[in-house]
């Protein structure tokens, strides 16, 4: 008799790990997020929207070059949100004829996202010196607004983003660091990018701003990073508005090279109480109008979260609500 028990004990037991070892090995299908479908009434809806007026959303991608064959999806530009209205290009063009080009392309193409390639004026002053060094200054700096120009035509880009930032140590031997220097920039991209050109190209400034510039770019966007208050905004935008900027070509940017995980710093909204700073952006307006829009630095780094991009997404709607 003891031994029947225990016979059986035993073959209960092989019987429990054999059941035990079958749900850990058998596949079983996950309940993941699930992408939009993009179809093509989707699409043209998408771009539908993008050419309408509206706060935009704009980010520095830091996964914008390589093939596209990485681990992370982060780093693809199909992670990238469907409503993005302007990427700038933080990580390089994309390698041609690769997946990672293909993404970028149907992005543009079919989703109407506008890339822009960013640069900062040293980057200027080095074209220059390599290859116009033998022209007269300003002819010089004529023939490398074409040269750049050119280059993002070969690439099909739909503009440039100059990181104006003539403070900093690798800036100030620039000479558009000298006075009136972003005035002569604007003006040498002029017939290439930007209003006053006719292409459709966008002419983006970040960082700091001039007098004299406004009539030459679509949209400013200011690195307004640790912003903890409506009223640091206002004053943000106070400065822009001196140099002419008018709030529809004002764009606010957060940090999230650092910030990512919590959407920002924490922001004191007067109705909203404490938010994510991004948030803040989103839900803020200046006083003299509507804004162009929000946005973050290395955006990709969001795409760590639950939901992917949970924070642009969120800006997103807040700013441009979707229609049920």
């Amino acid at each position: 008799m003891k031994k029947l028990i225990y016979n059986t004990i035993v073959l209960s037991l092989i019987m429990l790990f054999a059941i035990s070892c079958e749900k850990q090995n058998t596949p079983v299908a996950m309940d993941l997020q699930k992408a939009p479908l993009s179809t093509q009434e989707y699409l043209a809806n998408l771009r539908a929207y993008k050419k309408t007026k509206h706060q935009i959303t704009f980010g520095w991608l830091g996964g914008s070059g390589g093939d596209g064959k990485f681990a992370s999806m982060g780093k693809r530009w199909e992670s990238v949100p469907d409503s993005m209205d302007i990427v700038s290009l933080w990580g390089g063009i994309p390698t041609e004829g690769s997946p990672q080009m293909a993404a970028m392309r149907f992005a543009q193409e079919q989703k109407g996202m506008r890339i822009t390639q960013v640069n900062f004026i040293s980057a200027f002053d080095a074209l220059i010196k390599k290859n116009f060094s033998s022209l007269p200054e300003q002819e010089g700096v004529d023939a490398m607004a074409k040269a750049v120009a050119d280059t993002i035509s070969k690439y099909k880009l739909n503009g440039l983003d100059i990181d104006y930032e003539p403070a900093e140590a690798s800036e100030r031997n620039s000479i558009f660091a000298r006075t009136g220097g972003l005035e002569r920039l604007v003006k040498a991209f002029s017939p290439y990018f930007g209003p006053k050109s006719n292409t459709g190209r966008l002419l983006i400034i970040d960082g700091y701003m001039t007098s004299g510039v406004e009539p030459y770019i679509d949209y400013y966007v200011s690195q307004a990073y640790n912003t903890t208050s409506p009223a640091s905004l206002q004053n943000r935008y106070n400065t822009a508005a001196g140099y002419g900027i008018p709030p529809e070509k004002f764009v606010v940017t957060e940090n999230f090279e650092s910030y990512w995980e919590k959407g920002g710093v924490n922001y004191t909204d007067p109705v909203r109480g404490v938010i994510p700073s991004l948030l803040g952006m989103a839900y803020w307006q200046p006083t003299q109008g509507r804004k162009g829009g929000c946005g973050s630095y290395h955006m990709e780094y969001e795409y760590s979260l639950t939901p992917d991009y949970k924070f642009m997404r969120q800006a997103i709607q807040i700013m441009n609500p979707a229609v049920r």
